[in-house]
């Protein structure tokens, strides 16, 4: 699925008028998404419409007497004249009006009207402004967002919450808070990203009947995974493999006090279809981590103070070299000369990385140099300051373009972990995960997903497919968790625990 700019949507409303489809039929097919979301919904009979002059407020028009043949009752409003509507909008207007006298009124500055048929209404269809804002919302337009917000309804955006700009997670001011949103054609950025994706509800795309030779013409600026292209992307499991064909995964992980962590991650790429995996730790903590996790190897290297030194890379030569994927970071800590040594694995290493946590703090321009095309990084907005230099505060609004700048200055894949988290890669492609909730702002999750990322690589995909599926698959072991637990008692050991019914579930889509 696609993410595409306003300038992009509009310049295929552009094309496709230009290639013989009339604007009345994109506008029919918008508003039809809209009626029969109304419907499938079930979100009551007693419906207010609330239109704009352009586009939007011509879909949902549309929707409105799509309702009107249903038998809902409904009530329409322009907040201009019919005469000042733009042409396709006034011809819906027109229709509305003529097969069903009454049900549309143009208003003025007098809002009663508006309020009183909001407040006995079950459900709102805002339809006011669309893409095109760039400013904050003032007057009528102002207040009638207040009194939708206020309302005791349901209430469904057309495109875009009225207030919200499309091109970023930005906010500009008050908006629309919607229950659902129907989205036209592709989703914008303010559907996806924070703060803005609060105010969307549900975001549902429907289709308006672009051509697929118009779309072949975009490049869009991200994309969403949907759960039949993981399906398809996941490692072919032979039936003839073995421990060997699966691939062997080593993870430098863990420090006193933080063996959790390196469980936590030996256990995700276990979970992900790793065959062989190996845990290189601390000998003071490698007693605990045998014990919790007899499925993975250990190796215990020596420590101070319970912290990896520059002297565990010698005792670690003979499994880098067998290693098919190396997983750093979680739980290292930050004392003494662990910097040091991360990175002097970093540079002996010859296998795909998978870099976390305070794997991540240790890197410098060198390291990252050295870690070019062949790495993943899995950093949250704070550890994303750091290596950019930017205030956490601006990532999550910016967070496609950042994830793209980094990754193709840097020939890595970045997985920037939030929500969404966005993977770019060095082609400059962007990915968006559509999954997860709150149940994954738990201390270890963090862990699990850099885990799963390294079970995946070592079956064989290729560093972006292994980030993107990774963090799908750890969303939506969130999500199928949710469905009969609170989020909020879900714990990292839950997602490990219900990972092999949530990948039989995503196989079978």
């Amino acid at each position: 699925m696609y993410v595409v700019s306003a300038a992009q949507i509009k310049a295929l409303d552009r094309a496709a008028i230009e290639a013989g489809i009339p604007a009345g039929d994109l506008m029919e097919n918008a508003g039809r998404g809209v009626a029969e979301a109304v419907m499938r919904g079930s979100h009551g009979t007693r419906v207010v419409v609330v239109a704009g002059k352009g586009g939007n407020g011509g879909d949902a028009l549309v929707a409105a007497r799509l309702l009107c043949e249903a038998g809902l009752q409904v009530r329409a409003f322009t907040l201009s004249k019919i005469a000042e509507l733009a042409p396709t909008t006034r011809e819906k207007a027109e229709l509305l009006d003529e097969r069903f006298p009454g049900t549309l009124l143009p208003v003025g500055d007098d809002l009663d009207e508006v309020n009183n048929s909001l407040a006995g209404a079950e459900c709102a269809i805002d339809g006011l402004l669309g893409i095109g804002v760039d400013r904050p919302l003032s007057g009528k337009y102002l207040n009638i967002v207040r009194a939708m917000n206020a309302a005791d309804l349901f209430r469904i955006a057309v495109d875009l919450p009225s207030g919200l700009p499309s091109d970023s997670g930005g906010i500009i001011g008050e908006a629309t808070s919607a229950d659902l949103t129907v989205c036209m054609a592709a989703y914008k950025p303010a559907h996806l990203l924070y703060p803005a994706r609060s105010y969307c509800g549900t975001v549902k795309v429907v289709p308006v009947g672009y051509p697929d030779s118009l779309w072949r013409s975009v490049t869009p600026i991200a994309h969403v995974a949907e759960k039949g292209w993981i399906a398809d992307h996941l490692p072919v499991r032979r039936p003839d493999g073995h421990k060997g064909t699966f691939g062997r995964v080593l993870i430098v992980a863990g420090s006193l006090g933080m063996s959790g962590a390196a469980i936590l991650t030996a256990a995700a790429a276990l979970r992900s279809g790793a065959g062989l995996v190996t845990v290189a730790c601390p000998v003071s903590i490698q007693s605990i981590i045998a014990t919790s996790l007899p499925e993975a190897i250990t190796i215990g290297l020596p420590d101070q103070d319970g912290h990896l030194t520059g002297d565990c890379l010698a005792p670690l030569r003979d499994h880098l070299a067998r290693a098919d994927v190396l997983a750093i970071g979680p739980g290292i800590g930050r004392a003494g000369d662990t910097g040091a040594f991360v990175r002097a694995l970093i540079a002996e290493a010859r296998s795909p990385l998978v870099i976390d946590a305070d794997g991540l703090f240790s890197l410098d321009s060198r390291a990252l140099a050295q870690v070019a095309g062949r790495a993943i990084l899995t950093p949250h907005p704070g550890e994303m300051s750091r290596l950019i230099g930017r205030p956490a505060s601006e990532i999550d609004a910016e967070r496609i373009d950042i994830a793209r700048a980094f990754a193709t200055e840097r020939n890595t894949v970045l997985l920037l972990k939030g929500r969404p988290t966005a993977i770019g890669t060095p082609s400059g492609e962007v990915f968006l995960n559509p999954t997860g909730n709150t149940a994954l702002a738990t201390g270890g999750s963090g862990d699990v997903l850099s885990g799963f990322i390294a079970g995946l690589l070592a079956g064989g995909t290729n560093l972006a497919d292994a980030a993107i599926l990774a963090a799908y698959l750890h969303g939506y072991a969130a999500e199928y968790l949710s469905r009969d637990r609170a989020e909020r008692s879900i714990i990292p050991t839950d997602l490990l625990d219900v990972m092999p019914r949530a990948i039989k579930e995503v196989e079978d889509a």
